[in-house]
């Protein structure tokens, strides 16, 4: 794959270009979908092309390629290069990259390769999930299991002289279940993946993991609705890492800062939380969905701490932020596929643990809501602005756990509900999912511990 970069790379500089990049990617991915005993889908797909790049003070050009030959990469090299000096003066800032170099190969190892697991195996795996929905209880209305696996060879090579190979595996389950009862319909979901081989999906959790769908789903309807006010609020891990991440990780991606659209914009160094607060974006951990070893510019990934202390100390970087913001690249240029360029993405987001036992932070509560997990929201990161949806949650009174509720929202700024987080616990959860952005979706996780943050506004039915 080198060699074919290379091609790219030497036809746009001989074309003119300052820098220019390449990125060849070889990936494999199967979606299966059961529903209620039927399958809804079952495909296997591969992707084999490469993005090309190239910039010239300031402009960048991008195209791709999927036929990969060293004539191809020659022309799509020459033809990005020089849409990049066409669109030179009208860059709306001038500036030179600037970068670290990286030679290395990465390779994954995996006990049980996804990509040479049969597929009717992988069809069995969301059967039985699906199944075990139905076989819980007779309120069970609906059930949608769901299994993909994404794996992938990637090659980056640039003009300064980095050339990296890596590889990336990633499993998924999903759940999605109905129970119907008193009237009511609630629906509950669960997920789970990770970074590794089949072998990740083999924990008892992902194997029951329909079982404990439904049960939540079950349980939901004799939930009750609560009265909108002001609590203090206990976010369990999912929902505390939604938070984060959707509210505070995505105003961290350095392209908002010369866009102007984040509500940290001025604030690095600033106090942004109390001191018991700490935000890490860490793509070096091992296992995790969010997990790689260098990133999509062929920077080595590295662990990024946003917030030490309650201090905004770190953002999330990509070569041309990094260069624009005079900051050393920190690995955080992500694409979807080799049809995407890169963007500042976060990874594995999380709030560090505290020093709180959960039940003792319950009972100094005394009253309020302990809220869990996530059905939907909104962000804006330009103006910190929030609201999720919890997925159910419990009355605190007396300092106990009470009834389950339903239908409950919290609201605010981020930049002031931050600071009124006063008790973190020491427990720890992470949670798979998918991040959009600018039509790209790439994997991550999310989580932390629980939080208590005083005097939020709540909103129910």
């Amino acid at each position: 794959m080198e060699h074919l970069a290379r091609k790219a790379i030497e036809a746009a500089l001989q074309a003119g270009a300052d820098f220019a990049d390449a990125r060849i990617e070889h990936s494999h991915l199967t979606t299966i979908e059961i529903s209620n005993g039927v399958t809804k889908k079952s495909a296997t797909s591969r992707l084999r092309g490469a993005g090309v790049r190239a910039f010239k003070n300031g402009a960048w050009a991008f195209g791709q390629v999927n036929t990969l030959t060293p004539k191809t990469m020659q022309e799509r090299g020459r033809s990005v290069a020089k849409l990049a000096l066409a669109i030179e003066e009208r860059a709306s800032e001038k500036f030179e990259l600037d970068a670290p170099v990286y030679q290395d190969t990465c390779r994954m190892k995996v006990s049980e390769d996804i990509q040479y697991i049969p597929i009717e195996e992988k069809v069995e795996l969301a059967r039985r999930i699906d199944k075990q929905a139905h076989d819980y209880d007779e309120r069970i209305s609906n059930s949608r299991a769901v299994y993909g696996d994404f794996a992938c060879e990637l090659h980056v090579a640039n003009s300064f002289g980095t050339s990296v190979t890596v590889e990336n595996s990633l499993p998924r389950v999903i759940s999605s279940v109905t129970a119907k009862g008193n009237g009511d319909r609630r629906t509950a979901f669960k997920s789970y993946g990770g970074r590794g081989g089949f072998e990740e999906l083999e924990d008892d959790f992902p194997q029951t993991i329909g079982t404990e769908t439904a049960k939540l789903a079950v349980r939901m309807l004799d939930s009750k609705a609560v009265q909108g006010g002001i609590y203090d609020v206990l976010l369990d891990p999912i929902l505390n890492g939604v938070m984060i991440h959707e509210a505070f990780g995505h105003a961290c991606e350095a392209d908002n800062w010369p866009a102007h659209t984040t509500v940290l914009e001025d604030k690095l160094g600033d106090r942004v939380g109390a001191d018991n607060l700490n935000i890490i974006d860490d793509p070096t951990l091992p296992g995790m969905r969010g997990s790689f070893d260098y990133d999509w510019e062929g920077t080595k990934a590295t662990r990024r701490t946003l917030v030490k202390k309650g201090i905004l100390t770190e953002l999330l970087h990509s070569l041309e932020t990094a260069s624009r913001l005079g900051k050393t690249p920190n690995g955080a240029a992500r694409s979807q596929s080799f049809m995407y360029a890169p963007l500042p993405r976060m990874s594995n987001t999380f709030m560090e643990p505290g020093d709180w036992d959960v039940d003792e932070m319950i009972e100094d509560t005394g009253t309020g809501l302990l809220l869990c997990s996530f059905n939907y929201g909104y962000t804006d990161p330009a103006k910190g602005q929030f609201m999720f949806q919890a997925s159910h949650g419990f009355e605190i009174t007396n300092g106990e756990v009470g009834q389950m509720v339903r239908d409950v929202s919290i609201a605010g700024q981020i930049l002031d509900i931050l600071p009124r987080i006063d008790a973190i616990g020491k427990d720890f959860k992470m949670d798979a999912g998918t991040c959009g952005k600018s039509g790209q979706k790439v994997p991550d996780m999310n989580g932390g511990p629980h939080a208590r943050i005083r005097k939020v506004p709540v909103g129910g039915m």
